[in-house]
């Protein structure tokens, strides 16, 4: 992968940093400029977004799975990452000035994210959320003082949706609309950050399995970590109900239906790019949930229920290839679903 790893005489396993040892050694490293992140921020808060750990999944499996905590942001969700490079990219554009109105719409775990750097970087914000999103969830936007619009869940195409209603107190409030389903962005900053971050920590990589929700996440990972490596399988995770999976392989959509927050999605969203990713799985929800379960009660390890339904997956490659190495991207913690499940 490269001729000498930044972690070649860290702590490791499987290609996984399994010691907390190995991990302050490498954010050591980071901080002495090893490895300069893309957004590089004097603020405190904002600084402890990135640079999150990945451990080895305590199951003894044929293959490795390798998680990554993305849990250990400030608001418990990779979403954070977005949110900071999201603002500060269109800052740098000018498409977003001092004051201006921030408005963004999330089924969750965004919410948190940019009511974060808003609040951290002086916007006035309004976010808009399905009204089913977990309280914890949306505990973060009102603790962070943004402006919290709960909307019904009617279809996609409705002016109530939380979507358009987004795009209507932007338009109505002269805003900025983030819009994090269709702004290039959200995958790019994947690219520019997750992708990197993930490659400097891994030090063998067959496999990169990911839930679907936007799609950004493992589109911009699967594009950094394609172009360093074509060979690793990079493999989305969509719920079963769901159209991600279906705009993948060319069949007829269906009526979307889950309960699992964050995960799939009535229609392809400009935010997928599906060139840098090799297959999308179905899970149930069911499964889903069983999984969740089943790490949190059986190695004690609190994941949110789309990565536990992405665990399943990545499970089930290490179950058939004992050589497989597997970064499984867990987007959020099981301390956002508490009252959900």
């Amino acid at each position: 992968m490269t001729d000498q790893h930044p972690l070649d005489d860290v702590d490791q396993a499987g290609g996984c940093m399994v010691t907390a040892e190995a991990m302050q050694e490498y954010r050591n490293r980071k901080r002495n400029g090893d490895s300069t992140p893309p957004y590089d921020v004097e603020d405190p808060i904002l600084s402890l977004i990135g640079n999150t750990p990945i451990v080895q999944y305590p199951e003894d499996l044929p293959g490795d799975v390798c998680v990554k905590l993305e849990k250990e942001n400030p608001t418990g969700s990779m979403k954070d990452r977005i949110a900071l490079g999201m603002i500060l990219e269109m800052e740098e554009s000018e498409e977003l000035a001092k004051d201006d109105l921030v408005v963004e719409a999330s089924s969750g775990n965004t919410a948190g994210g940019v009511a974060l750097v808003t609040n951290r970087l002086g916007y006035d914000s309004v976010i808009t959320t399905p009204e089913t999103t977990s309280n914890q969830k949306i505990g973060y936007v009102e603790a962070l003082g943004s402006e919290l619009v709960a909307c019904p869940i009617v279809d996609s195409a409705h002016e109530d949706h939380y979507r358009n209603t987004a795009e209507s107190i932007a338009a109505k409030r002269d805003g900025v609309f983030l819009n994090q389903y269709h702004n290039q962005l959200n995958p790019r900053v994947h690219e520019k950050w997750t992708g990197p971050e993930l490659w400097a920590q891994m030090d063998e990589l067959t496999h990169i399995v990911c839930p679907m929700g936007t799609g950004g996440t493992l589109s911009g990972i699967g594009k950094y970590v394609k172009e360093q490596d074509e060979s690793v399988d990079i493999v989305g995770v969509d719920a079963e109900e769901s159209n991600i999976s279906t705009a993948f392989y060319g069949d007829d959509p269906v009526e979307y239906n889950t309960e699992i927050e964050g995960l799939g999605k009535g229609s392809e969203t400009p935010t997928m790019w599906f060139d840098y990713i090799d297959r999308v799985a179905s899970v149930d929800d069911e499964t889903a949930i069983t999984w969740t379960k089943k790490a949190a009660r059986g190695h004690g390890l609190l994941i949110g229920t789309s990565s536990g339904a992405a665990l399943s997956v990545a499970r089930e490659i290490a179950m058939e290839n004992e050589n497989a190495t597997i970064a499984l991207i867990a987007c959020d913690g099981g301390e956002q679903y508490f009252d959900t499940f």
